[in-house]
């Protein structure tokens, strides 16, 4: 049996299983409403709203995971380390020679904190990749080396999807196994402490970020932490305090590992207001992971620089094959001339870019949460050319890339009873400490995916084998 044969056949299984399940006395719907009630009691909803009008809010979880092989799993892996080697690779390139700096689009603001010591040689800790299944060839559109949101979210979501019943018939038929992550970032934490210096048996542990729409995550990974021994406490940015060489959260808790989260305009939009972190931060007064260094690798120009042949030279064999296979054709928007995605028609990046709305995604380089993104396809050509002239016209700057046809997956949902809708779905994997270490999946009506955005939760399960 092959791969496919193997996925197809579990997921027609999954689906004859609760559709029998599916009675007057027992519906269907129960299950589902069941697990999504669990998901929410345990904490994992999102913050919707500012000011005082913010809420928590409770976001769909889907209790059919995406079901792949271990043998595909093991090839994104391959796939995946390559990319982070690459990743480490050209965001080094920063520090070696200043003619690449520009390439990197920092602002003042952000080249100040690039220039702090780290304590780490690793810039990327934590990341998660995303990526479209386009055929056979996984494309991954976008690193996010900033500070990836969603690993407690897939944990908790996971574990209550392992217990459900319709899981419990499957197992009956097949070898399956799954990703745990929060514990593999607390690894990564300690080992990054220790590499930073630390010496603290059980370090202290701040989790940094603004109060946005996944506040909520932080707060039960916390609560796991502490659970697990840590001193740990949430701050804001503006919240840091730092005296006689040691930086302090609001309860007075001295910081060895500031576990950073948010995104780095958490930093840079409150710049008179984070003094006294900017100060800790550049005196290298706790483990900072990830540092503001990772944002080299996450900022969406480098899909560019990364396939630039003259920067590839740098590359393994191995590594040259996965960047130009796995990665989409990306450019920075502003008047140029350029290679076209066939890698040899010259062109003139406006002018075509205007004209082939169907091939291509624009996308702001370091906005998160899908904001003002635009599809091409899912556009008009009004709209299109409307993002065109903010690329042209204003200080935000864009990338284009080629788009990749966005996967469809039959997801069962309650409206009002069992129903089966078609969902577009991303794959997202986590690497932490510069190895692969499983993914999850994202899902919306939408062609922009993003929890923040109203999109929803899928795990991954790898079948491993037939019973």
């Amino acid at each position: 049996m092959t791969d496919a044969q193997l996925i197809s056949q579990i997921n027609n299984d999954f689906h004859k299983i609760l559709e029998k399940m599916d009675t007057p006395d027992h519906p269907a719907k129960d299950i589902l409403a069941r697990a999504n009630k669990d998901f929410h009691e345990r904490g994992c909803v999102i913050n919707v709203g500012k000011g005082d009008d913010v809420k928590m809010q409770p976001f769909p979880v889907f209790i059919m995971p995406y079901f792949i092989t271990r043998a595909e799993m093991n090839e994104i892996a391959r796939v995946s380390n390559h990319i982070l080697n690459v990743l480490e690779k050209v965001s080094n390139l920063y520090f070696l020679d200043d003619k690449y700096k520009p390439m990197f689009n920092l602002t003042d603001k952000e080249t100040e904190l690039m220039e702090s010591e780290t304590g780490t040689q690793r810039r990327v800790w934590i990341t998660r990749n995303d990526a479209f299944q386009e055929g056979d060839v996984l494309k991954f559109i976008e690193f996010n080396t900033d500070s990836p949101g969603g690993p407690m979210y897939s944990d908790v979501q996971t574990e209550i999807i392992e217990q459900s019943v319709v899981m419990d018939e499957l197992r009956k038929k097949y070898y399956m196994s799954s990703d745990r992550f929060v514990p593999q970032i607390l690894y990564n934490l300690l080992k990054a402490y220790r590499e930073w210096g630390g010496k603290k048996r059980m370090p202290n542990i701040a989790i940094v970020s603004d109060k946005g729409a996944t506040y909520p995550e932080f707060l039960i990974i916390v609560d796991d932490f502490k659970r697990q021994g840590y001193n740990c406490e949430f701050a804001t940015p503006p919240q840091l305090e730092y005296r006689n060489g040691k930086a302090y959260t609001p309860g007075g808790m001295e910081i060895d590992i500031l576990y950073r989260r948010g995104w780095i305009r958490n930093w840079t939009d409150y710049w008179d207001e984070i003094k006294p972190l900017r100060q800790a931060y550049r005196e290298n007064a706790f483990c900072c992971v990830n540092s503001i260094r990772s944002l080299l690798a996450s900022i969406k120009s480098i899909l560019e620089h990364i396939q630039d042949k003259e920067i590839a030279k740098l590359y393994t064999k191995e590594e040259y094959e996965v960047v130009f296979k796995n990665i989409p054709w990306t450019r920075l928007m502003k008047n140029r001339k350029t290679l076209a995605p066939d890698g040899k028609t010259e062109v003139d990046l406006f002018d075509y870019v205007q004209k082939n709305r169907e091939s291509l995604v624009l996308k702001p380089i370091d906005l998160y949460g899908g904001q003002n993104v635009c599809v091409g396809p899912a556009n008009t050509q009004e709209d299109w050319e409307k993002t065109i002239n903010l690329a042209a016209t204003t200080d935000q700057k864009y990338v284009v890339q080629h788009y990749v046809k966005i996967p469809e997956m039959d997801l069962p949902e309650v409206d009002p009873e069992l129903v089966w809708k078609p969902k577009k779905l991303n794959q997202n994997f986590y690497a932490f400490g510069g190895q692969h270490v499983g993914g999850m999946c994202r899902t919306s009506e939408s062609h922009v995916i993003n929890i923040s955005a109203g999109g929803g939760l899928c795990p991954i399960i790898i079948v491993e084998g037939m019973k």
